[in-house]
């Protein structure tokens, strides 16, 4: 079934490839149990996530594309270190290897490394449709720009947009903003981060990180169309290519090495598979980078900064009016868009690339007319070029809602020898592993003093590659508002945490958890905020996403203890056999039996055993039953898979305990025995 999808798919982007995304299936209703602002990578893992535990959504979109930072936005390279393939984002990849593995292309081309992933906008684009059709309970609309918001107390009840020209008023069970910008939490009066500043109750100051405005650019083997030509330095050129000159030349070095870098460095940096070349490229061997035809410009184009030198000194930065004034908005997203036409222009008549510009198969430009046409007259010769732009550019930074927990520098510090952080946290809902990456300047006077945060603390993370971290349930969560969730870069961080969390897979990986906190909490009909986190955690472990900081060679996530094994480290009522070992096969003995029950259930009984003796399955029922007395049968079915005259095995046990608390929390009323895990 899933060959005979992909073949479909693969026919799909063949045939039509523009305009892309156009496809809307939204029903005539206005009441959804979840409605989710921002089809961004976020948006959608959460839409996917709670439409499989049985949630009626609806997905808004402010452009015409689904996908946001990692399609609309053509950052198509996964910023991903590997240990955060898990869930709905490896779902994802697992789709885009498949999908480019029978046209015979890899999807290692990318970052100079041979186990990355990378991927046309359009492809990922239709692969989220994909993912997004197949649950059946998911509404799309496109171009919805959020107005207003309606409140019942505290309580956000229902919401207006305006979608082609007209207001539609939306009712919902809970809502999630995972915009680009973080557009709907002003409307909710939720207090919220922009910059340093937290609003509305403070003057706004301060700065955000750098956008890029990121263009995907192909070689023509036939020749460049003339359309596709910059035909003169566009504005601006001189003041840009002196920066240019300092990241990429014509007789650069190869990476390893140092600024500025060669042409086929700056191609495989970036480097997409081409459904339109057969020519093999591994990202790791630097000898088959000038295979590559297809990659993004998206690397001296910070704006309105630049990557080096002296990244952090520099004295331009984009202020938070970029995400306050629309109108700055506007302005500040054509200069980016501007700088990378400078950049285009600077391919075509310095780096040598006569033969590239922009890619005219991803079906970008849909909006170049209406968003763009009063840019002035200068553009007109421009348009061919700047058509097959994306609808909007990466935003690093968005605003960031004040949760009821915020994530700062202490959370995110890491073992680099062990690759995870120093702490663990049992409230973890999502896994991030990105190094602290903050594009523009990071003096003490950006960060946020509130949060204790200075220059001086700031991680230096990038030589262990950062390493595992958790996100706890506290950051998705308003610290006072009810009905509303943040997702995508939205969440409850500072800023320096931001620069780690903002990236492709934990933005799938929050958007997860963010459809599985609004799911649980419409099945409790309870405020999210009401929730355990164990409820929220059940659920995301049936969808196979790791909270843990451990993977376990003998713990596979599709293994039926797995779930069990997971929630014992998470909770620390079992320890691991080594980091990489949790001794899944290994036989109990009644010493660690009676351990873990004592830390979940809060048990004093002893077995009448010896202690170091192994525990044969059916002794261990039987002893539950003598503990637990009539209470007893309310766990039997967690038993049921123990064998007569067999070992009980950690595993085992885990995923036995797993289950006993499973039932525990879906059971109204509490049991008598006093419990230590919550």
């Amino acid at each position: 079934m899933r060959r005979v999808k992909l073949i479909a798919l693969s026919a799909l982007l063949m045939i039509a490839l523009s305009p892309v995304c156009d496809q809307a299936f939204a029903k005539d209703t206005a009441r959804y149990d979840v409605v989710v602002v921002g089809a961004g990578s976020g948006g959608c893992a959460a839409a996917i996530q709670a439409a499989r535990m049985g949630m009626k959504v609806l997905l808004l979109e402010r452009s015409d594309w689904v996908g946001g930072q990692m399609t609309g936005a053509a950052v198509s390279t996964m910023d991903d270190k590997t240990l955060t393939r898990t869930g709905i984002y490896l779902e994802f990849i697992s789709h885009v290897r498949a999908y480019y593995a029978h046209l015979g292309l890899n999807v290692n081309v990318c970052y100079w490394g041979n186990d990355t992933i990378a991927f046309e906008p359009a492809v990922g684009c239709y692969i989220l449709l994909e993912m997004l059709l197949e649950t059946g309970r998911i509404d799309i609309k496109y171009r919805a720009k959020p107005l207003s918001v309606v409140k019942t107390g505290n309580k956000v009840t229902s919401a207006v947009f305006e979608i082609a020209g007209k207001q539609e008023t939306f009712q919902a069970k809970v809502f999630i903003d995972a915009t680009e910008y973080g557009d709907f939490i002003p409307l909710s009066g939720a207090r919220y981060r922009s910059g340093n500043s937290i609003l509305p109750t403070e003057k706004p100051t301060g700065i955000i990180q750098d956008i890029t405005y990121p263009a995907v650019v192909k070689k023509y083997p036939g020749g460049l169309p003339d359309s596709l030509r910059v035909i003169s330095a566009p504005p601006r050129y001189e003041e840009y290519v002196r920066y240019f000159r300092m990241i990429i030349t014509k007789d650069g070095s190869t990476w390893p090495g140092s600024y500025p870098f060669n042409v086929p460095t700056h191609n495989a940096y970036r480097a997409m598979p081409n459904r339109a070349s057969s020519e093999t490229v591994l990202g790791g061997e630097h000898y088959t980078w000038i295979n590559i035809t297809k990659t993004a410009i998206n690397w001296a184009n910070d704006y309105p900064g630049n990557d080096y030198p002296n990244y952090h000194e520099k004295s331009i930065s984009l202020p938070i009016d970029f995400l306050e004034n629309m109108e700055f908005r506007k302005n500040a997203e054509r200069e980016a868009m501007l700088k990378t036409l400078c950049f285009i222009y600077y391919m075509q008549n310095e780096l040598g690339m006569e033969d590239w510009s922009v890619d005219n198969s991803q079906g970008f430009g849909t909006w170049f007319s209406n968003a763009w046409q009063h840019w002035g007259d200068f553009i007109e010769p421009y348009a061919p070029v700047l058509s097959h732009f994306p609808p909007f550019p990466y935003v690093r930074e968005s605003r960031r809602l004040v949760g009821v927990e915020t994530m700062t520098i202490d959370d995110i510090k890491r073992d680099a020898v062990r690759k995870r952080a120093f702490v663990n946290n049992s409230s973890s809902v999502a896994l991030g592993e990105y190094p602290t990456d903050l594009h523009g300047k990071t003096s003490d006077d950006s960060l946020e003093a509130d949060l204790g945060e200075t220059h001086d603390k700031l991680p230096n993370d990038w030589q262990g590659d950062g390493g595992l971290f958790q996100i706890p349930l506290g950051v998705f969560i308003p610290e006072q508002v009810d009905g509303l969730l943040a997702a995508e870069k939205n969440i409850s961080v500072s800023r320096v945490v931001n620069g780690s969390t903002r990236l492709q897979p934990v933005t799938m990986l929050t958007g997860q958890a963010a459809g599985a906190i609004a799911a649980t909490a419409v099945k409790k009909n309870v405020q999210p905020r009401m929730l355990t986190v164990f409820e929220v955690q059940t659920a995301l472990l049936k969808s196979h996403a790791r909270l843990s900081l451990y993977i376990f060679a003998d713990a596979p996530e599709y293994s039926p203890l797995w779930p069990g094994i997971e929630s014992s480290v998470l909770y620390g009522y079992m320890c691991p056999k080594s980091d990489r070992e949790f001794g899944t096969y290994d036989a109990v003995s009644w010493q660690e039996a009676h351990e873990v029950l004592s830390k979940v259930f809060g048990l004093s009984q002893l077995p009448a055993k010896k202690l170091n003796s192994p525990v044969f399955e059916r002794d261990f029922v039987m002893w539950l039953e003598e503990i637990f007395g009539k209470d007893f049968e309310k766990y039997r079915p967690a038993t049921t898979r123990l064998m007569d005259g067999k070992p009980l095995s950690r595993g085992r046990l885990a995923q036995t305990v797993y289950e006993m608390r499973v039932i525990e929390t879906s059971q109204p009323k509490q049991p008598k025995k006093t419990q230590k895990i919550k």
